[in-house]
C-alpha cells in the first residue's frame, strides 16, 4: 500500500509541477505579447496594456476555477487557451480596427462560458440516449435557418442577424453533430440502428450544400465517416461513403460554378491573379516573405491578404512570426490530438469515447483544411483555423468542443481516483 501512495504522489506532484511550468509559460506569451503591441504605438496602446494585465488573469482564474470543480486535464486546457492567446495576440497586431480584438477577447470569454458547459454536460448527463431525437431536429431546424432568414456572404447563405449580431448556425451545428453521432453509434450497434443517425448527418450535410457552406460541409462529412468507421469498424461501407462523397464533390464540380471556380483557382492561381486567384496569390506571398523566423509584430503587410483575420490568418501568422513558429503551432495541434486521442481511449464508455474522439477529429479535418488551403495544398474552403481565427460563432463553438473533450477527461480522472482507491482498501490489512 505504501508503495502504492507513494507512486501516485510521485505521478500527480509531477503533473503538477508541468502544468505550473506550461501555465507560466502561457501566461508569459500572453503579457509580454500584449504588452509589446501597447509600447509599439506612440500614444500608448491602452486596450493592448489592459489585455496584456486581464489575459493573464482570465486564464489562472479559469484554470483554478475548472480544475478544481471538475477534475480536468490543466494541460490540455491551457494548451486550447494559448492557443486562443496566439489568436488575440495576432489580432491585436494585424487588425484594422481596435473593436476586431476587443470583440475577439469578449467573444473568448463567452467560449470559456461554453466550456464550462460542455464540461458539466458530461458530468450531468451520463444517458444521451433519452435526448437524441430532440437534439436532432434542433440541429436541423438551427442549420436550416440561414436558407429561410440568412442572408449571403463571401458566397454562402450560412448567416442570420439576431439582434443585430451575425451567427453562423453551421458553427454550433459542430458540437451537436458529434454528440448526437456518439449518442446513435455508442454501444458498436448493427447497421440498422446506425440508419437514423446516418440519415440525420446526411440531412446537416444537405442543408450545407443548399447554404453552399462547403468548408462546414466537408467537415461534416469527415467527421460522420471517421466516427461510423470508429464505432463499427465496417471498412467497406466507410469506404463506400467515402466513395459516394467523392463522387457528389465530382458532380458539384459540374453542376456548380462556384465549386469548378474554386477547383481551377487552385490548380492554376496565376491564371486569374486580380480575382479568382488572389486570395491565394497573397496568402503564399505573405508566408514566403515571412522565412523562417518571420518580419516581427508590426511588420509585413498581412492586410493585403482578403480576410487576413479569419480564412488566411495562418498565412498572416507566417509573415508576422515565421515559418518556424508556424511549425510550432502546427505542432501544438499535434499534442492536443494526441491527449485527446488518449483520453478518447481511456474511457470506459463508448459514448464518452466516441464524443473525445469526434472532438479530435473535428479539430484535426478543420486544422488541415485551413492550412491546407493556405499553403495551396487543397482547394481552399471557407473554414476557420480553430481557436485563433477572428469569429464568435467560431470560436465559441470551438471552446464548447473543447468543454466535451475536457468534460470526458474529467469522468476518466475520476474513475481513476476511485480505481485508485479501490486498490487501496483492498491492499489494507
Amino acid at each position: 500500500m505504501a508503495r502504492s501512495l507513494s507512486h501516485h504522489a510521485m505521478r500527480r506532484a509531477l503533473y503538477r509541477s508541468n502544468t505550473k511550468v506550461l501555465m507560466t509559460g502561457v501566461m508569459i506569451f500572453q503579457a509580454l505579447g500584449m504588452l509589446l503591441l501597447a509600447l509599439k504605438t506612440s500614444p500608448l496602446d491602452t486596450q493592448a496594456l489592459g489585455m496584456a494585465i486581464l489575459m493573464p488573469l482570465v486564464t489562472w482564474l479559469s484554470l483554478a476555477l475548472y480544475g478544481r470543480l471538475f477534475r480536468i486535464d490543466r494541460a490540455l486546457m491551457l494548451l486550447f487557451l494559448f492557443l486562443c492567446s496566439i489568436g488575440l495576440v495576432t489580432l491585436q497586431d494585424i487588425a484594422r480596427s481596435p473593436e476586431t480584438p476587443f470583440l475577439q477577447a469578449l467573444y473568448t470569454l463567452l467560449g470559456l462560458g461554453a466550456m464550462g458547459m460542455g464540461i458539466l454536460l458530461m458530468r450531468v448527463l451520463r444517458r444521451w440516449d433519452r435526448y437524441l431525437v430532440p437534439l436532432m431536429l434542433l440541429s436541423l431546424a438551427f442549420l436550416a435557418l440561414p436558407l429561410a432568414m440568412g442572408s449571403w456572404k463571401y458566397g454562402a447563405k450560412n448567416w442570420i442577424e439576431v439582434g443585430g449580431v451575425s451567427i453562423q448556425p453551421s458553427e454550433f451545428g459542430k458540437p451537436a453533430l458529434i454528440l448526437c453521432l456518439a449518442a446513435g453509434l455508442s454501444g458498436r450497434p448493427r447497421l440498422t440502428k446506425c440508419l437514423p443517425v446516418l440519415g440525420y448527418a446526411a440531412l446537416l450535410c444537405g442543408l450545407l450544400l443548399l447554404a453552399r457552406d462547403l468548408g462546414a460541409l466537408l467537415l461534416y462529412f469527415l467527421t460522420t465517416c471517421a466516427l461510423f468507421y470508429a464505432a463499427t469498424s465496417h471498412g467497406l461501407l466507410t469506404l463506400a461513403g467515402l466513395g459516394a462523397g467523392s463522387g457528389c464533390a465530382v458532380a458539384a464540380y459540374h453542376l456548380f460554378p462556384y465549386v469548378a471556380q474554386r477547383v481551377e483557382s487552385f490548380q492554376n492561381p496565376w491564371s486569374d491573379p486580380l480575382d479568382s486567384g488572389y486570395q491565394i496569390i497573397q496568402a503564399l506571398i505573405a508566408i514566403g516573405s515571412g522565412g523562417l523566423l518571420g518580419l516581427g509584430l508590426g511588420r509585413g503587410f498581412p492586410r493585403n491578404i482578403p480576410l487576413y483575420h479569419s480564412d488566411f490568418i495562418f498565412a498572416a501568422i507566417c509573415e508576422e512570426f515565421g515559418v518556424l513558429f508556424a511549425l510550432g503551432l502546427l505542432g501544438i495541434y499535434l499534442v492536443i490530438l494526441v491527449r485527446g486521442a488518449g483520453i478518447a481511449l481511456a474511457a470506459r464508455s463508448s459514448f464518452h469515447a466516441l464524443t473525445a474522439l469526434g472532438v479530435v477529429i473535428l479539430i484535426a479535418c478543420q486544422t488541415l483544411v485551413i492550412v491546407g488551403g493556405n499553403t495551396r495544398m487543397i482547394p481552399l474552403t471557407g473554414v476557420t483555423l480553430p481557436f485563433i481565427s477572428a469569429g464568435g460563432s467560431s470560436v465559441i463553438s470551438m471552446m464548447g468542443c473543447a468543454g466535451l473533450l475536457l468534460g470526458v477527461s474529467s469522468i476518466n480522472a475520476h474513475d481513476e481516483w476511485e480505481d485508485y482507491r479501490r486498490r487501496v482498501a483492498e491492499e489494507e490489512p
